[in-house]
């Protein structure tokens, strides 16, 4: 049975290399500090995702971005309107190459509250994928969830899903041209 923890005891595990389920604004997803190699490389392992698939970067704050967005990005005021958009945005040359390929990363600045206090907490972002199996249909259903991921995930950072129904838009910062819709 995976522990069921608050955002603020979930974060010093993240922080010390572990992992979590976390509910966002329409899906759970699994994060972990973007920052360690080894957890990002461990989310990979436990979906069986293709190491070319980047994962998408959460923050509470634009600010905690500042080591993987290009700078000149930061005042983009598409990238904190507050609409439930992922942006792929320039890759600063700070940032972790596993973070990002061609240059680009994908990046939302969230206002779940949640999401909000795991970030605040960890004082920086946090990795977000969804919470299934490469190439598996998504399952919105925590129990579910948690019997899938038994055994491979830390924890299940305790809230309730946001009010949108799928995952959210992704676009190109650069292009406004529509990703994934």
């Amino acid at each position: 049975m995976i522990r069921k923890l608050d955002p603020i005891d979930a974060s010093e595990i993240i922080k010390n290399g572990g992992n979590a389920i976390y509910p966002t604004e329409g899906i759970y997803g699994i994060g972990c500090d973007p920052f360690k190699k080894s957890s990002v490389e461990n989310i990979y392992n436990i979906k069986g995702r293709n190491l070319s698939k980047n994962f998408i970067i959460l923050a509470s704050k634009i600010s905690y971005l500042n080591r993987i967005v290009d700078n000149t990005l930061l005042e983009h005021k598409e990238l904190v309107d507050g609409s439930f958009t992922t942006w792929v945005v320039p890759m600063s040359k700070d940032c972790p190459p596993w973070l990002g390929t061609n240059k680009s990363i994908a990046i939302r600045v969230t206002n779940h509250p949640v999401v909000d206090e795991l970030c605040d907490n960890l004082n920086g972002p946090i990795i977000s994928t969804r919470a299934n199996y490469s190439n598996q249909q998504y399952i919105n259903n925590i129990t579910t969830i948690e019997n899938i991921f038994d055994g491979k995930i830390d924890c299940i950072v305790k809230g309730a899903l946001g009010s949108e129904k799928k995952s959210s838009m992704i676009k190109d910062i650069l292009t406004s041209e529509i990703l994934r819709y």
